[in-house]
């Protein structure tokens, strides 16, 4: 493996074109003269391409003025009376044209940038978005540029990042013997930001969660349980049922013909159905058949979902995430079960293939703690 050492970016010397503050006396100018006369090109531009100009630029900051990038550049200057090098605000690149002319020629000056290792600067806080897209853009993308023959081909800087080098797992593995641009400390500290925001939220759904099952599991403990306290418990809770779920309506009509129990509105507006019954019901009879009250649940679910896809635009009428829901039945206590209806149960579910899943109280219970186990594990 190649040693990192950044000192070895600097073994050849690198030479720049420089601009001249002030006015020069009659030796320099004979300087000059003498050097120009060596070189071939009539054009005297100390940058005749973007590329001398990026060269010789010391950062870039970039703005927004009147809805239009800008890009500028500070540049070296040498004061010939004085002998002294300063940098300067020298010459502003506005980006003009259609949307798509615009992104181009912004992306292609970030990516110049990015391969010359001249930093990028946002100009202010409100400017930040808008580069760290352009830049997000460059980074999967990359840019364009003329090859040796002018023709425009698709570059991708050799030291540019990944998106990935911006997850917050990946911090410890920066490497700062290369270049980290202000525009990557752009990206990082989003980055950071989503992931607090994701870890906020995450502390807040699990102290839901928490609440939800202490609830739903002291309601089952009870000697003597109140079925109208447990289904407004979960019907109360859509977090019990997963995170995908919003909220939980009750009693939605379709059409004259039915009456859901629960509709399960998801957070991405699509609809699930659900069949709520008694915990004291039995799920399976001593026999092992199902039982009348197992039936007549899947049934009903059967029925909905027969109604919403003989009907689908005008159930949608009523809610419009009503397209290929699911079903579920929540019925009966696992302790009810044994080993044999226990496994006739998931041979029973998988027989739906998805389209409907049947679940004890205790499976409702289960699920949820699983749940809280994993955003426990995510938030430690």
């Amino acid at each position: 493996m190649k040693k990192k050492n950044r000192l070895l970016k600097w073994e050849k010397a690198e030479k720049f074109p420089l601009v001249f503050e002030s006015p020069t006396d009659s030796d320099f100018d004979k300087f000059l003269e003498i050097k120009n006369s060596k070189d071939d090109s009539e054009d005297k531009n100390p940058f005749k391409t973007n590329y001398d100009l990026m060269r010789m630029t010391r950062e870039l900051i970039f703005d927004i003025k009147k809805g239009i990038p800008v890009f500028h550049y500070i540049c070296p200057m040498l004061d010939t009376k004085e002998l002294e090098l300063s940098y300067n605000h020298l010459i502003d690149s506005v980006i003009e044209g259609n949307k798509k002319d615009i992104e181009s020629a912004v992306i292609n000056i970030l990516g110049l940038a990015t391969a010359l290792e001249v930093p990028i600067y946002p100009n202010n806080e409100k400017v930040e978005k808008e580069l760290s897209d352009y830049y997000q853009k460059l980074i999967k993308n990359g840019f364009t540029a003329p090859d040796e023959h002018g023709n425009d081909v698709k570059i991708r800087p050799v030291n540019s990042k990944k998106m990935d080098d911006f997850k917050i797992d990946m911090v410890s593995e920066i490497d700062l013997t290369k270049f980290w641009s202000p525009t990557d400390l752009l990206l990082l500290k989003q980055s950071v930001k989503e992931e607090f925001l994701k870890l906020n939220n995450a502390h807040r759904t699990l102290s839901m969660l928490e609440l939800a099952i202490e609830q739903l599991e002291t309601l089952l403990d009870t000697s003597k349980r109140n079925e109208n306290s447990l289904q407004n418990c979960i019907s109360k809770n859509p977090i019990l049922l997963g995170l995908d779920y919003a909220k939980i309506i009750p009693k939605h009509k379709l059409g004259s013909e039915f009456e859901v129990d629960y509709a399960l509105e998801k957070f991405n507006g699509l609809i699930d159905l659900m069949e709520i019954e008694s915990s004291t019901l039995s799920v399976f009879t001593k026999q092992g058949n199902p039982s009348s009250y197992l039936l007549h649940a899947e049934q009903q679910v059967i029925d909905w979902l027969d109604w919403i896809e003989k009907n689908n635009s005008y159930a949608r009428n009523g809610l419009n995430g009503l397209i290929s829901p699911k079903g579920f039945v929540i019925i009966g206590r696992t302790s009810t079960l044994t080993e044999k209806t226990k496994a006739s149960l998931i041979r029973r579910n998988k027989a739906f293939n998805g389209t409907i899943t049947i679940l004890t109280y205790d499976d409702v219970l289960s699920k949820a703690k699983s749940l809280r186990n994993i955003l426990k594990t995510e938030t430690n």
